[in-house]
């Protein structure tokens, strides 16, 4: 039986593929929004104390070994496709992931369409994580994602902590909060470089789509034993450079991103602010040379780069780390098409043959009229519009519609690093890349970096199509040297 977290993991790259055809209540011609497959986000008047009894009366019995107590509060058909196995195969791999269970944190709530969701927050013996429970409005439980591991120091209250300070061969790891004074306070690293003559220059890691940790590993697959951002990190404050890195808002703070926000949550909150704020703990710090603190965004974080610079990072470069200038929902359909061409290889006759096909023809059809649908929607509206399988609503779309990623690189006068994996699944060398040849060409400050094998994270590819792209995070390996020794000698060449 599958475990909880590799169903999970499935689940969310399924829903990043399908994202595309998932935005139906958008296309509407008429003047009413279809309320299907939507979540309100009305907080008002649910008894919360219901719900959250009976999720922390769920985890003590799961705590205790009582599996089959705690699954006689599951519905029939997550009784059926998870049941005792699973569920008692899901508490030992959170217990190898965290260690032993000690208490419930917190636990933190959102109403999503009809159901309702208690997100636990456990304190275990080396790290907090998160459980979200779901349940129907009769407290029966439907569903249980997982929301990762959350770093000990993120539970403390009041935002106080202990300073740590780890020592490690040629660099010193400082443990950091990120926005401290803000409601959204974030567990980071400070990676300083041993034997300091001189300021020094900097990065801030920036992540890409999806909640992920300070080391880059999404909250969905927890377990991988890749962490890219540790190893840029490690291998830059080794040489020299320091780095900030940081657990990202939606890991840690998802839902009360949506309790203070509800729809209104865009990029600026769930990533931009947090990018600056890390950027300003670099600029206060005697230590480095403000005028050479730089960017590394990697995915989305590659495509928002422009924008956190011009919105208040003022980096003194940008390095686009497999990023794409193109939109979101350009992005989504390229994948879509991906995933249904690998299925297409496998069909086993003319007549399922013939239906992927023109599943791939109306793809674009199907993007162009959810933009459309979207563009005639009120900015109060498209708030109140959710989209379930990116955990976003509509506004959250239209904002990076307006703000699209070549404006923002025009401006962008300052020297640019673009690096692409050849063999990247989910941006592509020969669209994303090319088109960022394009936006930038005739600028003597920009350099492009092109490497065989490499997938998204800049590793050995093991998949060979989109479908398996999992394989590049189940394989234990590190980010590609050569990568790493071209990101120093850059940043030093500036």
């Amino acid at each position: 039986m599958k475990t909880l977290f590799k169903t999970t993991k499935l689940l969310a790259i399924f829903a990043l593929l399908i994202s595309i055809v998932t935005i139906s209540g958008c296309t509407n011609t008429d003047d009413d929004i279809s309320n299907e497959d939507t979540i309100v986000y009305d907080m008002i008047g649910i008894d919360w104390s219901f719900y959250n009894e009976r999720a922390a009366e769920f985890i003590t019995l799961t705590a205790r070994g009582d599996f089959n107590m705690a699954v006689a509060m599951f519905n029939e058909t997550i009784l059926q496709g998870f049941g005792v196995d699973g569920l008692q195969a899901a508490w030992e791999e959170i217990i190898s992931l965290a260690g032993a269970f000690i208490e419930i944190h917190e636990i933190e709530n959102v109403e999503a369409d009809g159901y309702f969701i208690s997100g636990v927050i456990m304190r275990h013996e080396h790290f907090g994580f998160g459980w979200n429970i779901i349940f129907s409005e009769d407290g029966i439980i439907t569903g249980l994602s997982s929301g990762g591991t959350i770093p000990l120091s993120s539970l403390i209250a009041n935002n106080e902590h202990t300073a740590t300070v780890i020592q490690r061969d040629k660099f010193t790891d400082y443990h950091i909060i990120v926005g401290e004074e803000t409601n959204f306070p974030l567990s980071g690293i400070l990676s300083m470089p041993n034997n300091i003559t001189g300021q020094v220059p900097a990065v801030v890691l920036v992540h890409g789509t999806g909640a992920s940790d300070m080391n880059g590993v999404p909250a969905a697959i927890p377990h991988s034993p890749n962490q890219p951002f540790r190893d840029i990190a490690e291998y830059l404050a080794s040489n020299g450079i320091a780095v900030i890195r940081y657990d990202k808002r939606t890991h840690t703070h998802g839902a009360r991103m949506f309790e203070e926000y509800g729809g209104s949550f865009t990029v600026m909150q769930e990533t931009i602010e947090d990018a600056i704020l890390a950027a300003n703990i670099l600029k206060n710090d005697p230590r480095i040379d403000e005028n050479r603190i730089f960017i590394i965004g990697h995915s989305m974080g590659g495509m928002l780069a422009p924008r956190i610079h011009a919105e208040g990072g003022d980096f003194a470069g940008l390095i686009f780390f497999a990023g794409s200038p193109r939109f979101l929902l350009d992005i989504s359909a390229t994948q879509n098409i991906m995933m249904l061409e690998a299925m297409l290889e496998n069909a086993e006759d003319s007549a399922e043959r013939d239906a992927l096909l023109a599943l791939i023809e109306d793809i674009p059809l199907q993007m162009r009229a959810q933009i459309d649908g979207m563009l005639q929607l009120s900015d109060e509206e498209a708030r109140y519009i959710f989209i379930p399988e990116l955990g976003v609503s509509v506004y959250y779309i239209l904002d990076m519609y307006r703000n699209p990623v070549p404006v923002f690189l025009e401006k962008a006068t300052v020297p640019i690093l673009v690096m692409q994996p050849e063999n990247d699944l989910q941006v592509l060398a020969d669209v994303d890349f090319a088109l960022y040849k394009e936006l930038l060409a005739g600028r003597d400050n920009v350099t492009f970096k092109l490497y065989e094998g490499l997938n998204h994270i800049f590793m050995t590819a093991a998949s060979e199509n989109i479908a398996d792209a999992l394989l590049d995070w189940e394989i234990p390996d590190n980010v590609d040297a050569q990568v790493l020794a071209d990101i120093v000698a850059w940043i030093k060449g500036q």
